[in-house]
């Protein structure tokens, strides 16, 4: 894995925005993906095949992309992806991930927990998340695999109150690693 493609832990992100309240955070991220420049990065190289039409935009250095749905909606659903080094196995890291994801966003719930596949049948694991903000009902959906001593994550946001976008869903499952 190269430098470049290194993800951004959830510590990181907790320590650079552990400032803000929680209920601030779903606005500040779509306040950043509106007003973000897009990125210059394409789908080329990637192990991940992004929403078809929806749009890139800037990520911090080690994210391996993110992309929000056009349009003009207040809040902009989007779909993030990241890897790092990991030598551990899938259900290593999926606890892990759990234990994170409840740490930096209390009073959710987990609604959906199960094996799944990616890429030609790699094993990986789906889950949903459930939590309130200040923006609304947000669900958090997750795509985690490992492979080659790496985890992958896909992330899909979205609140409650929208449709969920077939076109980010069918992404999420094209996570191959590298």
């Amino acid at each position: 894995m190269t430098d470049g493609l290194k993800g951004v832990s959830r510590d990181m992100v907790h320590k650079v925005f552990g400032w803000l309240s929680r209920p601030s955070i779903a606005a500040v991220a779509t306040a950043f993906a509106i007003m973000a420049p897009h990125s210059q990065a394409s789908a080329d190289g990637l192990p991940f095949k992004p929403p078809k039409g929806w749009v890139p935009v800037h990520v911090p250095a080690g994210l391996i992309g993110k992309w929000v749905e056009p349009g003009d909606a207040g809040f902009h659903q989007s779909v993030s992806v990241y890897g790092h080094a990991f030598s551990g196995t899938l259900a290593d890291y999926y606890v892990i991930d759990v234990k994170s994801l409840k740490s930096h966003y209390p009073g959710g719930d987990i609604a959906v927990s199960q094996d799944t596949t990616v890429c030609s049948d790699h094993p990986a694991k789906y889950l949903s998340y459930g939590l309130d903000t200040s923006a609304g009902a947000l669900i958090v959906e997750q795509i985690i695999t490992v492979e080659r001593s790496a985890a992958y994550v896909v992330t899909y946001v979205r609140l409650a109150s929208q449709s969920s976008e077939s076109a980010a869903r069918e992404s999420m499952t094209t996570i191959c690693g590298i």
